[in-house]
């Protein structure tokens, strides 16, 4: 096992003992490289399992201008650190070696990274679970990649949040590279509950972005009926039909939860004048503490008067709450209100 190219070309790395850590082939680490030739040099770089830690070092190699690597294997940790005496031949190499578990690497990371790279052993962590943390913490540049190496005979599909942008198989494994999706929104609201108003904004939201988060946040201004999970609930059952749209809860400042998801847009809707004005100030205020922007999407006149409030009202009063909820989720509503007035 040796570094294909760069500065340490033909250097040999010491290679595990045994079969619990399985570097990637020398084929498949070429066809990596190949992929990235052009952009490595100057890289923020994450090698995830590292085990020996060839594909981080042969990013040094070339170039790359910070390289993280983490395992939280004894044998894994003292392979990488062995093969890591090759970056001492590196002027101004700058490396760190991460012994904790995945989840903990990448909430100990700061700022942006071009590539992250996992070859975790095979069947043990999907895309999905990586590409959440990776999305929660906003780690990856928008022009970046997270590569995920496997079995070729484990499928895999995009993550929320990412498209495919290559796949690459090499024998027995596969190779993909997944980009940041282009557009994200969140719809942001105390959603207290979800009205078929709301939906129709979602629907908007969805047509102009590649994907919308509904997050469902705190209003210390409001009295809410529902807990926030009801509320979650709800609003998850009234955008059951939008394959794009999926809810979150925000229990924090909205521009906060934006930014640790890489969201650069937000969405809302308003109705009057009165409305406008509070939502572009809002809008200020997300601007001025996260960098974050505000789309206003006038309501259509036939949802203009509906409101969270008038289903409140009918709840209490016992009357028809359809006309101001989607229907699938009509019944829930009404259930989860019974439960919560008895309580």
């Amino acid at each position: 096992m040796r570094v294909i190219g760069g500065k340490l070309k033909g250097r040999k790395l010491v290679s595990p003992s045994g079969e619990s850590i399985r570097p990637t082939s020398d084929m498949a680490k070429q066809g990596i490289f190949n992929v990235l030739q052009f952009d490595i040099e100057g890289s923020r770089f994450v090698d995830l399992f590292s085990g020996s830690g060839a594909i981080g070092i042969e990013a040094l190699s070339r170039g790359a201008a910070e390289v993280v690597f983490c395992d939280n294997g004894r044998e894994g940790i003292l392979l990488t650190g062995e093969n890591l005496r090759l970056a001492k031949l590196i002027p101004n190499a700058k490396y760190r070696l991460m012994s904790r578990d995945w989840r903990d690497c990448l909430r100990g990371l700061s700022g942006k990274w071009n590539y992250i790279f996992c070859d975790p052993p095979y069947g043990s962590v999907s895309v999905g679970e990586i590409a959440e943390t990776v999305k929660r913490y906003g780690l990856l540049e928008d022009d970046g990649y997270l590569i995920y190496e496997h079995d070729s005979a484990y499928k895999t599909e995009p993550p929320s949040g990412f498209e495919l942008a290559k796949s690459r198989k090499y024998g027995r494994i596969t190779v993909d590279y997944y980009a940041p999706a282009a557009d994200v929104c969140a719809l942001t609201g105390s959603f207290d509950p979800f009205t078929s108003g709301h939906h129709e904004l979602a629907k908007e939201a969805a047509r102009r972005y590649g994907e919308v988060v509904i997050a469902v946040a705190v209003n210390e201004a409001k009295k809410g009926l529902f807990p926030l999970k009801i509320r979650a609930e709800i609003a998850a059952m009234s955008v059951a039909d939008i394959p794009s749209a999926r809810v979150e809860i925000c229990t924090g400042m909205v521009w906060e939860f934006c930014k640790q998801r890489g969201i650069k847009t937000i969405v809302r809707g308003w109705r009057d004048e009165k409305d406008l004005a509070y939502e572009r100030e809002m809008a200020d205020f997300n601007k001025e503490h996260g960098d974050i922007d505000t789309v206003l999407i006038r309501a259509e006149d036939e949802y203009a008067d509906i409101h969270s409030y008038k289903v409140r009202e009918a709840l209490a009063d016992g009357s028809d709450i359809t006309p101001y909820v989607v229907p699938a989720a009509a019944e829930h509503i009404r259930a989860k209100y019974e439960e919560t007035r008895r309580r």
